[in-house]
């Protein structure tokens, strides 16, 4: 999850699903080699039910396995499974055969079970259920029919994309979260066989492994035999090593990517959001009042804002809700006239009614406490630094002190588990409406839930109840509404949105399937 922050907005978009394009011809495709890409922070803990960051779960797709693979436009092909049936309330997947652990234990469906189980206990804490996993949901298994059938806790209109996302760790490792936070008991076409912390990951392609979705290539696979993960913050590092050709595949959000534009690189590319505004609503925080909301969100000139945060290369965002092919699942423009305009005086006059009265040194105080947020950000890569000291500056005309404080992604991950934050400013990329519960209702993240900032929103809640009962696209209206309802309860402020490409040299790529869609170039 992604505090100016494009490279790990990226990597949840990615995982997701991203349509390719563009890029230079008239190379051959090559089997084996090493694919190197860039990550723009450290990995950290491996599990892939407890990490709660985007770039973490992008390199666990190379590790673990899921029951289908879902392609940018949604729609779901065999992998683990190879058929399905389903409804909102339930699923049953029959599943491919001869599939393997990377142990070399078979793959059966009591333990493609049990996994599911794992996160539907609430007991594990995993950030997936509720966003995957509804809760309450029950999965058991016929092995000698090689079924697995799941009835979920509540409606899920999108139940075989969620459950059919969920990473499949073997059975070895599932009692065993040391194994897990190094990447060991995968399913998956990569195993780890080197981590070096802070600076590399690498990956060696299984030989066993004969289980790849179909990815409508139409061609034979030609998959790298290692994959190296190099922690590269400076996008202009980044950028310098790509053109050298040290790197296969790098996010360039910045400047440097006219440099890449300019060589015609390969390039994969999408829209996401970039940034968005969290308040912190549980109890003793400033945001828990709506009028404070309010009041920060006119003293902020989120256009000026945005513009800095991007570099000047994103647009006002329409709707919550991203796609990675221009065609939302629930297209509409839910934005537009529902955040409050930057108004100084308005903002400063609602101040004044809510209490909230200049102190000696112009930070407003109430009840002898002062009016005031502490802002976690991400120092690098990108304009986080500067777009954090810009808030700072505008708040302070209208009595508000903003307390930035930076560091790397592992430390915002941190003050977000344990709510040591008044305001986030951060994109988070959902591409379901189901998604997006867990995170606007239920047990905040110190509670054990994913409830980001304490949201309690009763109209979302029921209109969010009211679509999940109803059949894929057939709630979209509900859907828009709920996240209308959001909105202008400031609950989430979604102001900037940017186009976010991936850059290839010696190698092409689809974001969507990664990593069954990578081909080496050879002269």
């Amino acid at each position: 999850m992604r505090s100016f922050r494009m490279p790990a907005a990226l990597a949840v978009a990615a995982t997701l699903g991203l349509a390719a394009c563009g890029g230079a011809g008239g190379q051959h495709r090559a089997t084996g080699g090493t694919f190197t890409m860039a990550v723009g922070t450290d990995l950290g803990n491996l599990d892939p039910y407890q990490t709660t960051m985007s770039l973490t779960r992008l390199i666990g797709t190379f590790l673990y396995d899921r029951l289908v693979a879902v392609d940018a436009d949604g729609e779901a092909r065999p992998h683990l499974a190879t058929t399905w049936r389903a409804d909102a309330r339930s699923a049953a997947f029959t599943l491919r055969k001869g599939v393997t652990c990377a142990d070399g234990a078979p793959l059966t469906a009591s333990d493609i079970a049990a996994a599911l189980n794992y996160v539907a206990d609430p007991a594990h804490s995993s950030p997936l259920l509720g966003l995957w996993v509804q809760p309450g949901t029950r999965a058991s298994a016929d092995d000698a029919a090689g079924t697995v059938t799941v009835t979920s806790g509540r409606p899920d209109p999108f139940l075989v994309n969620n459950l059919g996302s969920v990473p499949i760790v073997c059975r070895s490792a599932l009692a065993d979260p040391r194994q897990r936070a190094a990447g060991k008991g995968g399913t998956g076409l990569y195993t780890v066989t080197e981590i070096v912390g802070g600076d590399h990951y690498t990956l060696t392609r299984r030989k066993d492994y004969a289980w790849a979705p179909d990815i409508g290539t139409g061609g034979s696979r030609r998959h790298p035999d290692t994959v190296v993960a190099r922690v590269v913050i400076s996008e202009t590092t980044a950028a310098n090593m790509l053109l050298s050709g040290q790197l296969n595949f790098a996010a360039v959000f910045g400047a440097d990517r006219r440099r890449l534009e300019a060589r015609k690189l390969f390039k994969a590319e999408s829209v996401a959001p970039a940034a968005e505004l969290y308040f912190n609503q549980t109890k003793g925080h400033p945001g828990a009042d709506l009028r404070v909301r309010q009041a920060v969100v006119r003293a902020l000139d989120l256009a000026m804002v945005g513009k800095v945060a991007t570099g000047g290369m994103g647009t006002p965002m329409t709707q919550i809700l991203a796609s990675s092919n221009g065609r939302p699942v629930c297209a509409a423009d839910t934005v537009t006239g529902n955040v409050p305009a930057f108004d100084l005086a308005a903002a400063t006059s609602a101040l004044d009614r809510a209490g909230w009265k200049p102190g000696p040194d112009g930070v407003r105080v109430k009840d002898g406490v002062r009016l005031s947020f502490t802002l976690p950000f991400v120092t690098s890569p990108g304009n986080g630094t500067a777009a954090a000291e810009l808030m700072q500056q505008q708040l302070k005309a209208a009595g508000v002190e903003l307390l930035p404080k930076g560091g790397n992604q592992i430390a915002i991950n941190e003050a977000m588990a344990n709510g040591s934050w008044d305001l986030l400013a951060m994109p988070i990329v959902w591409h379901l409406p189901t998604q997006m519960i867990p995170w606007f209702s239920g047990k905040t993240f110190p509670e054990g839930g994913s409830n980001l900032a304490g949201t309690r929103n009763q109209a979302y809640e029921e209109l969010a109840a009211k679509a999940s009962g109803m059949p894929g696209k057939q709630g979209c209206a509900l859907w828009n509404q709920a996240e209308t309802a959001l909105i202008r309860n400031l609950d989430i402020v979604p102001f900037q949105q940017i186009a976010q490409p991936v850059y290839g040299n010696g190698a092409r790529f689809r974001l969507d399937l990664l990593p069954f869609t990578i081909e080496m170039d050879t002269a």
